[in-house]
């Protein structure tokens, strides 16, 4: 007996140094404090497959954490079991993949015994491990050799994974789960353990699906589905008997566009791009910081996942990818541009699991119905997809105008198929430095965009000379698909996808994309540099006294943190100082010795570069900003009617910056929280209703002015667009010619009074205003275009006059006359099409 117990103590031992040698863990705890896990209850481990090396490997983890040992004996009330852990599975023979169920009776016999002793609990700890995490696919004989998938290796198979993948091991230990409570609900110890079992089945292959993805099918095997579905079949069809030719030559243009479209996923490309990433993001970021990704790890247990992230760099896609395969889950499949499908660079994106898409296929009905049955297919056989509702890149750094296409052909495909769950998980992601930063600053300013090459790609090698600071990825609340469909669209299971869908679809897609893009913004970041910018920004020479720039800093944290915009929202740093001097020691601010105090400014071009990074929070700011607006110059008003001029404004905030208060209530209570936060400062002094800025020239009037300055272009741009349109009178102007003189209206004042902002004259904001004074009702449409105007409008134009500067409201009432006056003995010409 002693020799058989030295023989075994000697195998674990070695068995344990080449397990040390071949492996190096990935786990997503740092401590056992993360797992949820009781200290003072027993614990007992679960694994799916019966495997020494695994079991080994959770015993070098639990060290490490400084939890029990799997191999440690189990002590209960009234019995003691020699190990702590079981397998869901295990091998019928040594030799062959052949697997049984595990042995029931140790899980047996610990329900008896919490039967017997009602005290009593025991917590079941599911433990995951993926060698290589590489997903299954056809014809690979990498894969049949070496790959962890979803078929369980045999014993030589095993061997050689650990040989191979060992360095490439990643270990998840989950959150306990209570056996007590399995007892109490069943009536037998036998039907707590199958129960047990039953659970632990479906975790164990969520767990795999969210880690290494769904079986992957060989490309071209997808493709031959894809070109013998029954859409894909019927258009072929039809475009054959259209143009008189073979079903043969349209079935080759399908499969042309099919293997256009579709990904080639590649495990060998993921490892090697985590490398070379994770080598590039160390040369250009000082760090990646990712914030709430357990919403995300929740939702992946139990639903298939699609990312719908903001778009402000090429560099989105990667750093999203790379983040989500360093924090074990699947990089998802991702819609890319045809515009990216460039030689060597395309086919490493492809293999990256990048599908390519073109701009526009309205008329292409045989490309549309190739891609829309790819995207199906991907979508219910389970795979993690990505793609940016907002269509291209934000040149302004705000979010932009979701766009329906991707989202229609989902919730499409949701209606066909909704076996698998869907969660849609916005991703905000922010940039303290923007790559192409200047890129976007000449295009704001006129310069025509640059077309993707390798020659630009080569180019932009350069970058790696310089430094970005730090990137914030934040994941917000994921919309559930099936939820919100009953709500937008009670009766979405009853229709037939074969045939076509409501007109009423398309509203509940504009809903969805107004949805996605306001909870991107619900789940901001607040860093160094974004604050600094709106600090900086607001004023005239982008120079601060460094005391009045950190009560200005204290201010934003103070509203951020006790009138926070929602739930989601994260702040990167919370202490004034060390934001200056991290904007100091990264260089994107200067400190200017004075025999009087430190100041503290900015050069032009970072300037430029920090105005785009103060964009993607400024939203944060908007509410409190309006009511200091609305406050500025030691202004009187009542609280009802502070209330009532921001019910009139907010409408136009809201489209500009997705603004997520949809009714009244939750509008005006985060007024009132506004209020109370800036009264608690001292900015604001409350007599009963009675509300009363900050006396004049005191430093609490300094701060609430320059919160105030946060809506300020917003502000300016609305009262000029509208000056406009008053000013030349009723039935004068069209939407484009309005644009255009608004446009370059914009761009004189710029020039003018030094708005160091591109966007105050951004086309695209300027259009997506007029259109929201026409969605509102305040401007109407008319014969040839022309626009027509009520009383409304003229109100709304006196409104917004009172909260500018008598300088600044003068230049735009003269340059507007300027306008008109220029246009008196100029007819507007009738436009060859209607405004839309």
């Amino acid at each position: 007996m002693t020799f058989w117990f030295g023989l075994d103590r000697l195998f674990f031992f070695l068995a344990r140094i080449f397990l040390n040698w071949c492996t190096r863990t990935t786990s997503l705890h740092r401590d056992a404090a993360e797992l949820g896990i009781d200290p003072t209850k027993p614990i007992f481990y679960v694994l799916r497959e019966a495997s020494l090396a695994d079991l080994l490997l959770l015993d070098r983890e639990t060290r490490r954490l400084g939890l029990p040992s799997p191999l440690a004996p189990l002590a209960l009330s009234d019995r003691t079991l020699r190990r702590s852990y079981f397998y869901l599975y295990r091998r019928k023979a040594l030799v062959g993949r052949e697997r049984v169920g595990g042995n029931n009776a140790r899980l047996i016999r610990l329900a008896e015994s919490l039967g017997q002793h009602p005290e009593d609990d025991l917590q079941l700890v599911p433990v995951s491990l993926f060698w290589g995490r590489r997903p299954d696919k056809e014809n690979s004989l990498w894969k049949i050799i070496f790959a962890d998938n979803w078929s369980p290796p045999g014993f030589i198979k095993k061997f050689f994974i650990i040989l191979t993948q060992g360095r490439q091991l990643f270990i998840n230990i989950s959150q306990p789960m209570s056996m007590r409570q399995l007892v109490d609900e069943s009536l037998t110890a036998e039907r707590a353990v199958r129960k047990a079992q039953r659970i632990l089945r479906v975790h164990f292959r969520r767990q795999r699906e969210a880690v290494i993805g769904p079986d992957l099918s060989h490309r071209r095997t997808l493709v031959n589905s894809l070109i013998e579905s029954a859409p894909v079949r019927e258009v072929i069809n039809q475009a054959a008997a259209e143009s008189g030719d073979s079903y043969e030559k349209h079935e080759a243009r399908a499969r042309s566009y099919a293997m256009e479209i579709a990904a080639d996923y590649s495990h060998t490309v993921i490892r090697f791009l985590e490398v070379l990433l994770e080598w590039v993001w160390n040369r250009l970021y000082s760090g990646l910081r990712a914030y709430n990704l357990e919403k995300l790890q929740t939702a992946a247990q139990h639903h298939e996942i699609i990312y719908v992230p903001c778009h402000r760099s090429h560099a989105d896609y990667l750093l999203l990818s790379y983040l989500l395969y360093k924090n074990g889950l699947v990089p998802p499949h991702i819609a890319a541009g045809i515009n990216l499908n460039l030689p060597v660079i395309g086919t490493v994106l492809r293999r990256g699991g990048a599908f390519f898409m073109r701009r526009s296929f309205k008329d292409n009905p045989l490309y549309s119905a190739v891609f829309n049955e790819y995207l199906h297919i991907i979508l219910s056989r389970g795979y993690s997809i990505e793609y940016f509702v907002e269509g291209g890149r934000s040149r302004s750094g705000r979010m932009l105008n979701p766009r329906p296409g991707m989202l229609k052909m989902t919730v499409e495909s949701f209606i066909r198929d909704s076996s698998k769950p869907v969660a849609l998980v916005p991703v905000y992601i922010g940039y303290e430095k923007l790559i192409e930063g200047s890129t976007y600053i000449g295009e704001l300013h006129g310069a025509k965009k640059q077309k993707e090459s390798i020659f630009g790609f080569v180019k932009s090698l350069s970058v790696l000379r310089s430094h970005f600071g730090e990137v914030h990825v934040n994941f917000g609340d994921p919309v559930l698909l099936n939820s919100f469909l009953d709500a937008e669209l009670p009766q979405w299971r009853e229709l037939d996808a074969s045939q076509p869908l409501p007109e009423t679809l398309k509203q509940v897609v504009s809903t969805l994309g107004n949805t996605v893009v306001t909870r991107i913004n619900a789940a901001a970041v607040a860093n160094p540099v974004n604050l600094l910018g709106l600090a900086l920004l607001a004023t005239p020479k982008h120079t601060m006294d460094e005391m009045q720039l950190k009560r200005q800093l204290a201010l934003y944290i103070t509203i951020l943190e006790q009138a926070p915009y929602g739930g989601s929202i994260e702040i990167a740093n919370t202490d004034p100082g060390d934001i200056i001097e991290y904007g100091l020691r990264n260089d994107f601010i200067v400190r200017v010795e004075h025999p009087m105090g430190s100041l503290i400014t900015t050069d032009n071009m970072t300037a430029l570069q920090m105005a785009y990074v103060r964009n993607n929070s400024l939203h944060l700011f908007v509410l409190p900003g309006l009511v200091c607006a609305l406050l500025q110059d030691a202004r009187d008003i009542r609280r009802d009617q502070l209330k009532q001029l921001v019910h009139l404004l907010y409408p136009f905030f809201q489209a500009e910056y997705f603004l997520h208060w949809d009714n009244d209530a939750d509008l005006f209570q985060a007024v009132d929280h506004a209020i109370d936060v800036l009264a608690a400062q001292g900015l604001v002094r409350v007599t009963g209703d009675q509300l009363r800025g900050a006396p004049l020239h005191s430093m609490e009037s300094e701060l609430l002015d320059h919160l105030g300055q946060t809506v300020a272009q917003a502000l300016e741009r609305f009262f000029l667009t509208i000056r406009l349109l008053v000013e030349h009178g009723n039935n004068r102007l069209t939407a484009e010619i309005l644009e255009d003189l608004a446009q370059q209206t914009a761009q004189r004042l710029s020039l003018l009074y030094e708005f160091n902002s591109p966007e105050f004259f951004d086309r695209v904001v300027l259009r997506n205003f007029i259109n929201q004074l026409r969605g509102y009702g305040l401007v109407s449409t008319g014969e040839h275009g022309l626009l027509s105007f009520d009383e409304r409008l003229r109100a709304l134009d006196d409104e917004a006059r009172r909260m500018l500067s008598p300088t600044l409201r003068h230049a735009i009432v003269r340059l507007t006359q300027l306008c008109q006056e220029q246009a008196l003995d100029t007819p507007v010409p009738p436009p060859e099409r209607s405004a839309p």
